[in-house]
């Protein structure tokens, strides 16, 4: 049967062993394996760093363990809080293997959708922990259901709750605990320079090209050397702020180890709301982040990564950011949007609006601050 299990497709034997890992128990008192159960993106995944941090305090002598989209291994690979991730891609019928190898598991946490779950009772999982909210079918496989928080709390510090206990007193971000990836074959300039973010997921983010042109010039004329950063197929957005080619231009060019490398000796970054503005909070860089159809006091300011000068641009007052729903769960003090390009009737005015002056007196606050 466990050979024939085998050869399902992935969904199919996550619910084969979901429901035959048998009824649920009581949550274990000795926990010496933890699980954390997700498939985000690089911003949310970096977004779990508190989350992570907070489990290690309260079980310090715990096995650790993550499942991660592959393409962000890379940035795990010195084990920061002594993490061990698992490849986990959806149409790979070997991710459960590979976890369940590791298993199984004391106490899962879901920190997102909670279809994650099947998941983690398909590992083994003895109690499974996560939000209360979302469909029956996924709701069904948490054992502990906490209530989503009823007032604006930040994305990192509603996924850090997960752990079960308040926060340590002076919890903050030690970036000794997460060591620097093995350096690729980029070597930063050992000059001062300010990295400007051009690319994001959704075109809706994107800022003007002549609004970057202004931020690079006077940048440049600062005394910083100007690097122009996007990801692969966005190199045409880093074309368009500098066609005669004046400054450094990486677009397309680093995976995540170069920018984590890139980050890490900026004087600067701005950047649209993207997972490279998660990353910079790890590499401790001062930023400047553009929020457009995001709401900037969801991502931030995290008291957790207090030590890294931080600065928002946002309109805040955007009558069309009036989607409530974060992973499945709906509040009513979210105010984001995640429409398609195809259905904005407004030409993303939520970001094309963020004003130059704006951004530069943001620049200018986090260059005042004093790095730690």
């Amino acid at each position: 049967m466990a050979r024939r299990a085998s050869r399902l497709p992935l969904r199919t034997r996550i619910a084969w062993h979901a429901l035959t890992r048998g009824r649920r128990r009581v949550p274990a008192e000795d926990v010496r394996r933890i699980l954390v159960a997700h498939n985000l993106l690089l911003g949310d995944t970096l977004m779990l760093t508190p989350l992570l941090a907070r489990l290690r305090h309260r079980y310090p002598d715990a096995r650790l363990v993550m499942t991660c989209p592959p393409a962000f291994l890379s940035l795990y690979e010195g084990q920061p809080y002594g993490l061990t991730t698992v490849p986990f891609e959806p149409r790979d019928r070997h991710s459960l293997t590979r976890l369940r190898a590791l298993g199984p598991f004391d106490l899962a946490i879901v920190p997102a959708e909670s279809r994650h779950g099947w998941l983690a009772r398909a590992a083994g999982a003895r109690w499974v922990r996560g939000y209360a909210g979302g469909a029956r079918y996924y709701r069904a496989s948490l054992d502990e259901a906490l209530p989503a928080p009823d007032r604006l709390t930040t994305l990192p510090d509603m996924m850090a709750a997960l752990a079960g206990d308040a926060p340590a007193e002076g919890e903050r971000f030690d970036p000794k605990d997460w060591p620097a990836p093995r350096s690729g074959r980029f070597t930063p300039p050992d000059i001062p320079y300010a990295v400007l973010h051009l690319g994001a997921g959704s075109p809706l983010k994107y800022w003007p090209a002549a609004n970057w042109r202004g931020i690079a010039a006077t940048l440049a004329r600062q005394g910083l050397h100007v690097i122009l950063s996007a990801g692969p197929g966005q190199e045409a957005l880093a074309h368009a702020v500098d066609p005669e080619g004046r400054y450094h231009n990486v677009a397309g060019q680093l995976d995540l180890r170069d920018m984590w490398h890139l980050l890490a000796a900026a004087r600067l970054l701005v950047s649209l709301d993207t997972g490279i503005a998660h990353l910079a909070r790890v590499t401790q860089t001062p930023s400047v982040v553009l929020f457009g159809p995001g709401q900037a006091a969801l991502y931030g300011p995290v008291a957790f990564y207090g030590a890294a000068p931080y600065q928002a641009a946002t309109r805040p007052n955007i009558p069309c950011r009036d989607e409530t729903v974060l992973f499945e769960r709906s509040r009513p003090w979210i105010q984001t949007c995640v429409r398609l390009p195809a259905d904005c009737a407004f030409t993303a005015r939520c970001s094309t609006g963020i004003s130059e002056k704006d951004v530069l007196g943001a620049i200018s606050a986090v260059l005042a601050e004093k790095r730690p």
